[in-house]
């Protein structure tokens, strides 16, 4: 099927692999921090208290978000020369 040797081959998908696992642990921990969010929210809701910091929450978690993404593409371009320089 592939044209890529074997080896080349492997190693892509372990990359791919690794790249699958950094996404569903983001995944997890966005869905956690969405609940924990909804948490804090209601309990302002039901204190009376006006939800205005929400909207900070959520730029705190887009910029922590932005941060993990950068790492990530930092980690995968260094995995990534890794491979390609034993190729």
């Amino acid at each position: 099927d592939s044209k890529l040797p074997s080896a080349v081959r492997n190693t892509l998908l372990e990359l791919f692999g690794q790249i699958e696992r950094e996404f569903e642990n983001l995944y997890i921990e966005n869905l956690e921090l969405r609940r924990e969010i909804d948490t804090l929210n209601e309990r302002l809701a039901g204190e009376g208290q006006t939800i205005d910091g929400a909207e900070l929450s959520k730029g705190q978690l887009k910029a922590k978000a932005s941060h993990s993404t950068s790492q990530l593409s930092q980690k995968l371009k260094t995995t990534y020369k890794a491979s390609t320089s034993k190729v």
